[in-house]
């Protein structure tokens, strides 16, 4: 008899401990099922403060938190990054999210975005315009951009005087430009309190536009 009850008792301990399973197994592809049907309630002002983990670097990077630019009336937007260290990533408007807007109106000027990033101190480091994902419509017929991104404030003085960078479209020593598509990460060093980046584009196709990692040394 006491064996028997034992039984029962082991018996009944494994149904009600396979049946607690069960529910969580259950509860877990709810939520699954919940997240993939379910439109992401994550707004761009938290997707923007993420920090994410660059596995090649070992280093911490991140999202500057950037406003929407409508591109019209020459807007200009002030990035304060005080006493800054480590990276931060810095994305052109609309990126992976349809892409920079056209300009839609009948009369000059374009589309035209421009950034203030302010460190609060002199500061060196450097600038990498990633391949990946970099995209604005290609060049004219005559090799000139359409559209297009400049960064005013980094040291190119080397690929100015040997041409040692074709794709670099600027001709002033503190700045690049590109637009189209690039061949490699464009890294360029700067030392300074400031980094100006505007983004322009006319009347006809867009782009994914550009991402940016900015370091500080």
């Amino acid at each position: 008899m006491m064996i028997a009850s034992t039984c029962l008792l082991v018996t009944l301990t494994i149904l009600i401990h396979g049946q607690v399973s069960n529910s969580h197994v259950v509860t877990a592809r709810q939520a699954t099922d919940s997240l993939k049907s379910d439109t992401p309630r994550i707004s761009v002002g938290e997707m923007n403060d993420r920090m994410e983990f660059d596995e090649g670097s070992g280093i911490m990077e991140t999202m500057i938190n950037v406003e929407e630019c409508l591109g019209t009336g020459f807007p200009f937007f002030p990035i304060s990054l005080q006493n800054p260290s480590g990276c931060f990533i810095f994305q052109t408007t609309g990126f992976n999210m349809g892409g920079y807007p056209n300009y839609s109106g009948s009369a000059f000027p374009s589309y035209v975005c421009s950034y203030f990033i302010q460190f609060g101190a002199t500061v060196s480091g450097t600038v990498t315009v990633k391949e990946n994902d970099f995209q604005f419509q290609e060049p004219d017929s005559n090799g000139e951009c359409l559209d297009f991104v400049v960064i005013f404030g980094v040291n190119d003085a080397q690929q100015q005087n040997d041409n040692s960078d074709p794709e670099d479209r600027n001709s002033r020593t503190d700045a690049i430009e590109y637009c189209g598509t690039i061949t490699g990460d464009k890294i360029r060093a700067f030392s300074g309190d400031e980094l100006f980046i505007r983004l322009a584009a006319d009347r006809s196709v867009n782009g994914n536009g550009a991402e940016m990692v900015i370091c500080i040394n």
